[in-house]
């Protein structure tokens, strides 16, 4: 064979060698950028996972995302905590396998995230997994003239018998590599229980599975509630030039630094002050006239909006890294760095730094000689300024803020980490502040000027917020006092981060919450509205108590549910039916049905303040999404025909009060249980025909005030001819103002 054939069929060869090769290599980076996600939505607080441990981009706002449960949904689109990523990890003297460069192979100081240079998609050891302990009963609304199936996919995959290891209702699990070789195992979890909705908890253990030893390991963790999406405050959401909720200009808090603040006590003495919560509510704009705090809005009578509290707590943090399990200890001075604010300010010079490193510097407590936090910190600590304690009105005056997007930081350290060696950090970030009636009822009496301080405040001037805390420049009397009910909301978040601290420290084993009904029916008729449903699991639950149904009209923000039917522990059956009767004819109703639990006054799973009372099944697992119409019963007397509104208005603000989300609609009432409906012009036109042929004893009819050619009529005089099958007819005039 020639040289020249020979070196031809070389070249091929190698070709050929290098597709296969780049082939392969494309389906593994391939196959690591399909990246794999879960989201939890067990209770109150929403939030988005990624197998690879980075960011996101998930939404809440589609489907099912009830205002009346105020949810916070977290969207992940910035790697951070509170969706469990964004863990960055920092060491000295590091041997990097994955480089290749004798010279960039050794790193005085390496600070990674799970995520980066040399692993950009991140490294997933164990494939992520996500459990639920409930699936959504199957459920169905019957209107006169619609059944409508209520289908979501389950969150989740069901499989009970992922749940012996405590009460949680959702469990999703990774594992992941950094580039040092130490590995993150994430397990996270979430409760649907009443009293422990509003809080996630991350359970992470840091292995060094290398044959390296790392000195002067930092562990940081960073989040803010820059991302989120609310589902209070959008149904009616703020009208014209009204700012609504402004998360990204905030007051951020740590509190757990100063043996003063182990010695406070919350709700009312109830809650001990020994606890590690990192928290932020929102500020108001000192650019702006007036004082914006909690958010009022005054077209909807001044309702608060803004009055919740984003917090992060922390559990357990490893004293020092450990191989048997026995042996971790929880060291209550972890973390021993806190700070807030933006990476763009941090005030870092590299004169003096021996590392030459603004991450490692600021991770390592660099910033704490700037700015240091107000009294006496726990020594061998380094915890940085409350922007709350500065004793002024901007958020941002201080040496690392900035005018937005200020994250709260805590790092972990230093460990020294021996191979096979691990360590241990346990935290819950969750969602608290007043309730939404308080906040409606709050804002309705600020606006009003009726509005009385709340009772039991820790100080009488600033409420529940620092004693030097400073109000807004033109803020009144009256507006502080508005801000000291926001305030309160900081009670509510030390009590959720007591809890998580019982459920931790109980291995999980607070009381759990029932099973939902397994199927729900919901019916329209004329006497009123029929609820059905089959509970045969959670009536066989060991602590059942019966259940309740609540209902209210319309899907705004400003209504709420309340309690139509409420049993007891004897209330078991095969199947159960309870008609609702006190409605108004073909308002728009929304039902769901909770199963009820005893917690037993004895109870040592249960935190105190929780022994003795009810849990209900999740709220979120009745994804009431469809309303129900109740008609009017229908007789044959036709002098007793009405309709309304009359005249119509499609700018008549009572039309949404009564629930209406589309709001074309005449109504006719006390109609016979067959009869026709014509509708004509006032100058004789006819647009419309329609059959009422009632099944279920309704005797009122709706019409979307669409013609036979599917147009959408103008405004005017409209005549209603209503005719019996007997011949009897009747005559009736409406208005329309479009």
């Amino acid at each position: 064979m020639k040289l020249n054939e020979l070196k031809n069929i070389a070249a091929k060869t190698l070709w050929l060698f290098l597709f296969a090769f780049l082939f392969m290599q494309s389906e593994n980076i391939f196959a690591q950028l399909v990246q794999k996600t879960a989201a939890m939505k067990a209770g109150r607080f929403w939030i988005g996972i990624t197998d690879n441990g980075d960011r996101g981009n998930f939404t809440y706002t589609s489907g099912f995302f009830p205002n009346d449960h105020d949810i916070l949904g977290i969207r992940g689109q910035y790697a951070q905590a509170n969706t469990g990523a964004g863990f960055q990890i920092a060491t000295l003297l590091f041997t990097n396998p994955y480089e290749n460069d004798p010279i960039k192979k050794n790193d005085t100081v390496a600070v990674y995230g799970l995520t980066n240079t040399y692993l950009p998609t991140g490294k997933v050891t164990s494939p992520l997994t996500n459990y639920i302990r409930y699936k959504y009963p199957q459920q169905t609304v019957v209107n006169p003239t619609k059944t409508e199936n209520v289908t979501l996919t389950d969150v989740g995959t069901h499989d009970p018998s992922k749940f012996a290891g405590g009460t949680y209702d959702q469990i999703v699990e990774v594992a992941n590599e950094y580039v040092y070789g130490i590995t993150l195992k994430r397990k996270i979890l979430g409760w649907g229980q009443n009293f422990n909705d509003n809080y996630v908890i991350f359970d992470y253990e840091f292995t060094n599975n290398s044959t390296q030893t790392y000195d002067s390991v930092f562990i940081q963790m960073n989040t803010n509630l820059d991302n989120g999406e609310y589902s209070n405050g959008r149904n009616p959401g703020p009208q014209g030039n009204e700012i609504g909720f402004e998360p990204q200009k905030s007051w951020q808090h740590y509190h757990g630094a100063r043996a003063s603040d182990t010695l406070k006590t919350f709700v009312g003495g109830k809650v001990p002050g020994k606890l590690r919560v990192f928290y932020e509510y929102g500020a108001d704009d000192p650019t702006r006239n007036g004082d914006n705090m909690g958010a009022p809005v005054l077209s909807q009578n001044g309702r608060l909006i803004g009055t919740g509290m984003h917090f992060y707590t922390i559990l357990h943090a490893s004293k020092n890294s450990f191989t048997n399990d026995a042996d971790d200890k929880d060291d209550f001075l972890q973390p021993r760095i806190t700070y807030t604010g933006n990476g763009s300010q941090m005030p870092y010079s590299s004169v003096g730094d021996p590392y030459g490193d603004k991450n490692f510097w600021a991770m390592r407590g660099g910033l704490y000689a700037i700015s240091k936090m107000s009294g006496a910190t726990f020594p061998g600590t380094s915890h940085s300024v409350n922007n709350d304690e500065l004793g002024k009105v901007e958020w941002f005056n201080y040496p690392s803020g900035a005018q937005s997007e200020n994250f709260m930081f805590s790092s972990f350290g230093p460990y020294k980490l021996l191979p096979g060696q691990k360590v241990r950090i346990v935290y819950a970030s969750g969602w608290a502040g007043i309730d939404l009636k308080t906040a409606k009822d709050v804002g309705n009496k600020w606006l009003k000027g009726t509005l009385q301080d709340p009772q039991n405040m820790p100080d009488s001037k600033t409420g529940w917020l620092p004693s030097n805390f400073a109000f807004p420049a033109d803020a009144t009397e009256l507006d502080k006092k508005k801000d000291r009910w926001v305030s309160s909301g900081i009670d509510s978040v030390m009590l959720s981060a007591y809890r998580a601290k019982w459920n931790f420290d109980r291995g999980y084993k607070i009381p759990q919450a029932p099973p939902p009904p397994s199927m729900i029916t919901i019916s329209a008729y004329g006497d009123g509205t029929e609820i059905n449903w089959v509970g045969t699991e959670a009536e066989n639950f060991p602590t059942f108590a019966g259940y309740r149904i609540m209902r209210r009209v319309s899907n705004q923000d400003t209504t709420f549910y309340e309690i139509v039917y409420d049993s007891d522990k004897n209330d078991k059956a095969s199947s159960h039916m309870y008609k609702d009767k006190g409605v108004l004819a073909l308002a728009q109703y929304y039902y769901y049905v909770q199963t009820k639990a005893q917690i037993a006054s004895n109870d040592l799973n249960a935190d105190p303040t929780t022994r003795g009372k009810i849990i209900y099944s999740s709220r979120v697992l009745i994804p009431n999404i469809y309303w129900i119409n109740p008609p009017r019963a229908s007789q044959d007397d036709l002098s007793k025909i009405r309709i309304a509104p009359n005249p119509y208005n499609i700018n008549d603000p009572l039309l949404k009060t009564f629930g209406y989300t589309d709001q074309r609609a005449i109504n006719f009432y006390n109609l016979p249980a067959s009869c026709n409906i014509q509708i004509y012009t006032e100058n004789g036109d006819l647009v419309k025909t329609i059959r009422h042929e009632s099944t279920v004893r309704a005797g009122s009819e709706t019409w979307d005030m669409i013609t036979e050619s599917q147009q959408v009529i103008s405004s005017g005089v409209y005549i209603a001819v209503i005719k019996k099958s007997s011949g009897e007819q009747t005559f009736l005039k409406f208005v329309v103002v479009r």
